[in-house]
C-alpha cells in the first residue's frame, strides 16, 4: 500500500476518535454538573413482590403502593425552612434533615415509603427540589402471625429471613427470566404455604401462654399432618412483628424450631425401642428391675423414681431410664444407629426455610462405652423439633417416614402453578406391627403415665413425654432443663403429630408437667379443624371477626368494619376483577372509604380505606 496514503487513513481514524472522546466527556460534564436530575416522579417500582398465603388463601405477606421522598438539594431554595416544615410532617429531626439538604449531591433520600397522608400534605406545599417515587412496601396484614416462618425484607425489598429469603427469586420475579416487563414493573410469583392460619394462631397463641406461666426461654409447636408430612403449624415463642422487625433484638428473630437443636431426652425412648423390637421383639415380654439408678462405665445414671420389677410398657409408661438401658444391652450400637439414622437423625429434613440444621449423629466408631445407653435414653444425641416430630409422625403413619413441607403452592401471578405439593415419602423406617406396638405403649403414657395431662375428652390420644438436663459447655451437664411431649391422634387412625418444646422453664419442671397442657389445648380444635371425628367441639373462636362478602365485579364492596387482613383479603379480589388500586389509612377497623359502597366501580379506579 502506498506510505502516503496509509498515513491519511491513520489521521482520519484518529480525528475520528478524537472526536468521539471529546463528545462522551463533553457529555459526561454536562450530566455531572446538571442542575435537574431527572426522575419520574410517576414511576413506579421495579418489582411488585409476590403475595404469602397460608394453605386456604389468607394473606400474611403483600405488597402495597407508597411513595418514597427524596430531594435534589441544588434545587432547593431555602433548607432551613424546608427542613423545619418536611420534619414536622414526618416527625423526624429538623437538624438530620437540614444536614441532608445542605449535602453537596443531588440526590439524596429524606424517607423511604411514607404514610399517604404525609404525602398528600407535603405534595400540596409543593416545595422546589421535593421529589416523590413509587415503591412497593412489604406489609404483613396479620402482624406476628407465622413471623418465623414468612420472614420479612429489608428496605429494597429483598428477602432477609424465612420464606421471604429462601424464595426470594421467585417473590421477586427473578427466577422468571426474561427481558424489562412492559410498564416497567415486574410481577413475583405468589407462594401457597402449607401453614393453616387458624391452627398456627392457636399454637402460637398457646406456646406463649405456656412460656409466661413457666418463665421458660423459648418454646415451639410444630404440628404435621401425619400421612402427607404438611405443616399445619410451626410456631414459636417469643416471635416478633415483621412490619417493624428492626425494633428486635437478635433473640426472636431466630428460628429456634428448625435451626436450634437440643438432646431430646425421654421422647428418643420410642426409637431406641423401635430398634429393639425391629431385632428383639421378645424385649416385650421379658422383665427389668429398676433400684433407682445404674452405673454404666463408671458413670452413675439416675432415674426418676424406684419402679421396681416391671414389663416394657410401664418402662415406656413412667419413663423409666433403668428398664431401657438394661433392655439395650442385647443390642448392637450399629443397630441402635441404622434405626435413628432411618428416623432420619443426623440429616436435614429438607424443609424450605433457610439455615436448617442437620443436628448430631455420631458414627457409632465415635461412641464411648457410655454412649449406646446414653443415647438410647436421649442424650448424646442432637435433634430439631422438626426432626423429631417427623419421626414421631412416623411413627403414627404405621412405619413410614413422609417428609415435612411447608409450601403448598408457588404460582404465577396468573394462576399457572410452577410447584404444587406432591408429599415426599421417604420409605418405611420401622415394620407396620413394630409402630402398632409403639403407638399402644404410648397410649399409656396418657391413659396412666407421664402424659395424662395430654388426655383429651374427644380423642384418643398417644404419645410420649420427655425431659433433658442442658447441657453446658465447659461445665458438663446443670441442673436446667428443656421439657417436651410429642403426641398424635386419634390413636386408631393417626391424623395428626404435635410435638411441644419448652426451653429452660424457670422452675425446672418435666414435660409431663408443663409439655402436656399445651397439647391438651391444641390437639381437640385441630382436629376439627381437619374435620377428623364425628364429634364436634363447640366454643371454638373464630380467627375472623368479619366474614368477607362476595365482590359482585362492578360495584364497591363495603369494607366498613373490617380490620386490615379481611380488607385486604376482599381488595385483591377486587384488584384482580377491576384492576384498581388502592391505599390505607391509619389502623384498626374501617370506618369510611372511598368509593362509598354500592357505587359503580369503574377500571383502575383508586380506592382509599379509613381506619381507626
Amino acid at each position: 500500500m502506498n506510505q502516503k496514503v496509509f498515513k491519511r487513513r491513520v489521521y482520519i481514524a484518529g480525528l475520528l476518535f478524537a472526536v468521539l472522546a471529546v463528545s462522551f466527556i463533553l457529555r459526561l460534564f454536562n450530566l455531572h454538573f446538571s442542575d435537574n436530575i431527572v426522575v419520574s416522579r410517576n414511576r413506579k417500582a421495579e418489582t411488585h413482590r409476590g403475595y404469602i398465603r397460608d394453605r386456604n388463601g389468607y394473606l400474611l405477606a403483600l405488597s402495597i403502593e407508597k411513595n418514597s421522598l427524596f430531594a435534589n438539594p441544588e434545587e432547593v431554595k431555602n433548607p432551613e425552612e424546608t427542613a423545619q416544615t418536611v420534619a414536622a410532617i414526618l416527625r423526624i429531626s429538623p437538624d438530620e434533615l437540614l444536614k441532608k439538604l445542605k449535602r453537596k449531591k443531588r440526590f439524596v433520600w429524606i424517607r423511604r415509603m411514607i404514610d399517604d397522608d404525609e404525602a398528600e400534605r407535603i405534595g400540596k406545599i409543593g416545595i422546589p427540589g421535593l421529589y416523590f417515587k413509587k415503591e412497593y412496601k412489604r406489609v404483613y396484614p396479620a402482624d406476628g402471625l407465622a413471623s418465623n416462618i414468612v420472614g420479612f425484607v429489608g428496605i429494597d425489598n429483598n428477602g432477609l429471613a424465612g420464606i421471604e429469603y429462601n424464595f426470594d427469586d421467585d417473590l421477586m420475579g427473578r427466577a422468571q427470566g426474561g427481558g424489562e416487563p412492559p410498564g416497567g414493573v415486574r410481577f413475583g410469583r405468589n407462594i401457597t404455604l402449607t401453614i393453616d392460619r387458624y391452627i398456627q394462631h392457636l399454637a402460637e397463641k398457646e406456646i406463649g401462654k405456656a412460656l409466661d406461666r413457666y418463665r421458660a426461654r423459648q418454646g415451639a409447636v410444630v404440628v404435621l399432618e401425619v400421612k402427607t408430612g404438611r405443616v399445619l403449624a410451626f410456631a414459636k415463642a417469643p416471635g416478633f412483628d415483621p412490619n417493624s422487625y428492626s425494633e428486635y433484638p437478635a433473640f426472636p428473630l431466630r428460628n429456634f424450631s428448625f435451626i436450634d437443636s437440643f438432646e431430646p431426652g425421654s421422647t428418643l425412648k420410642i426409637m431406641s425401642l423401635a430398634a429393639m423390637l425391629e431385632r428383639r421383639p421378645a424385649v416385650t415380654r421379658q422383665r427389668y428391675t429398676c433400684n433407682g439408678f445404674i452405673d454404666i462405665a463408671d458413670v452413675r445414671i439416675n432415674c426418676t423414681s424406684v419402679h421396681g420389677t416391671i414389663g416394657m410398657d410401664d418402662i415406656i409408661r413412667y419413663s423409666c431410664n433403668m428398664g431401657v438401658i438394661q433392655a439395650m444391652k442385647g443390642l448392637r450400637k450399629k443397630d441402635l444407629y441404622d434405626t435413628l439414622k432411618k428416623f432420619r437423625f443426623g440429616t436435614a429434613t429438607g424443609i424450605e426455610l433457610p439455615g436448617e440444621t442437620a443436628g448430631i449423629l455420631r458414627q457409632p466408631d465415635k461412641w464411648s462405652g457410655l454412649s449406646k445407653y446414653s443415647m438410647a435414653i436421649g442424650h448424646e444425641i442432637s435433634v430439631t423439633s422438626l426432626q423429631l416430630a417427623a419421626a414421631f409422625a412416623a411413627v403414627a403413619n404405621g412405619g413410614v417416614y413422609v417428609n415435612p413441607a411447608i409450601i403448598e403452592a408457588i404460582e404465577e401471578r396468573d394462576g399457572a402453578a410452577v410447584k404444587r405439593f406432591v408429599p415426599a415419602v421417604r420409605g418405611r423406617v420401622i415394620r407396620k406391627d413394630t409402630a402398632a406396638q409403639l403407638l399402644r405403649m404410648m397410649r399409656g403414657v396418657v391413659t396412666g403415665g407421664t402424659g395424662q395431662k395430654a388426655a383429651s375428652a374427644y380423642f384418643c390420644v398417644a404419645g410420649k413425654t420427655g425431659t433433658s438436663q442442658k447441657f453446658v459447655r465447659a461445665k458438663g451437664y446443670s441442673d436446667r432443663v428443656l421439657a417436651s411431649f410429642a403426641g398424635v391422634a386419634p390413636c386408631e387412625d393417626p391424623a395428626v403429630c404435635i410435638l411441644i418444646v419448652i426451653d429452660d422453664p424457670a422452675d425446672k419442671l418435666s414435660g409431663g408437667q408443663i409439655a402436656t397442657p399445651v397439647f391438651a389445648a391444641l390437639v381437640d380444635p385441630v382436629l376439627v379443624r381437619m374435620g377428623v371425628g364425628a364429634k364436634r367441639i363447640r366454643g371454638l373462636p373464630p380467627l375472623r371477626s368479619k366474614g368477607a362478602a362476595p365482590f359482585t365485579g362492578t360495584t364497591m364492596p363495603d369494607f366498613t368494619g373490617r380490620i386490615l387482613a379481611e380488607s385486604l383479603e376482599l381488595l385483591v379480589e377486587v384488584e384482580k376483577a377491576r384492576g384498581v388500586t388502592y391505599a390505607f389509612h391509619g389502623t384498626g377497623r374501617v370506618y369510611r372509604q372511598k368509593p362509598a359502597a354500592g357505587a359503580r366501580l369503574e377500571e383502575g379506579a383508586r380506592i382509599d380505606l379509613y381506619l381507626k
